[in-house]
């Protein structure tokens, strides 16, 4: 149990992207449905308890399910595995952001690609957080309304362009290539919002071919 506890959590900590309740149907899914390690009524509750306490929900239901399945050793493995991914890929990607060496070795190499494909996975996180806002928004236009039927929803829209706007020139700031002008950058976050938005692609297929986009600033 506890092997299964390590495994399944570690992958969720792995391949799952966002926070809170943006969590929440993917756990579900795997935990409810896929594992039968809780019912449906058992995670409304600990996912409701989570919320009643300090701190990121996440891992607090993750200690829930695992206490209920190996009690505390289970919390405690279930916990390590699910933070595991996350520590150590901030922790590689801060070593990239912060490295002044050269490019030469393995190590160098290594730590230029990761810089890379943050350099890619850039726009395509404003993409999400776009196509999240939209969401929440609830912003829709339906076929045949007049223009002036749409003028909140079209400030909506302004209004998280705007933002969006902003958001790309903060994170390009102390870039070499703003944002904005960069082909690849636009390129990315089109594609990616139209992957989310009108495909209905996981975040994870995004991510992922964003950081392959970011790899070719290593060439040119």
């Amino acid at each position: 149990m506890l092997a299964d506890l390590f495994i399944t959590f570690l992958k969720l900590g792995a391949f799952i992207f966002g926070s809170g309740h943006a969590l929440a149907q993917a756990m579900q899914n795997e935990i409810v449905f896929e594992r039968g390690w809780l019912t449906e009524d058992q995670f409304r509750e600990g996912w409701a308890a989570g919320n009643a306490l300090p701190g990121p929900i996440a891992p607090k239901v993750v200690a829930y399910t695992g206490y209920l399945q190996a009690g505390m050793i289970g919390a405690y493995v279930s916990v390590i595995a699910y933070l595991l991914p996350s520590v150590t890929g901030m922790a590689a990607l801060a070593a990239a952001l912060v490295y002044e060496g050269g490019d030469e070795g393995f190590v160098g190499k290594l730590l230029k690609g990761l810089k890379s494909a943050v350099q890619g996975i850039k726009p395509a996180v404003l993409a999400v957080l776009l196509e999240a806002f939209l969401s929440y928004t609830g912003v829709s236009f339906p076929k045949g309304a007049s223009m002036s039927a749409q003028w909140m929803p079209l400030c909506a829209v302004a209004a998280g362009s705007v933002l969006l706007l902003v958001g790309m020139r903060m994170m390009a700031e102390g870039d070499t290539v703003f944002l904005l002008s960069d082909g690849r950058a636009l390129a990315v976050f089109a594609l990616s919002f139209i992957a989310m938005a009108g495909l209905g692609w996981s975040a994870i297929y995004i991510m992922l071919g964003a950081a392959a986009v970011g790899l070719s600033y290593m060439l040119f």
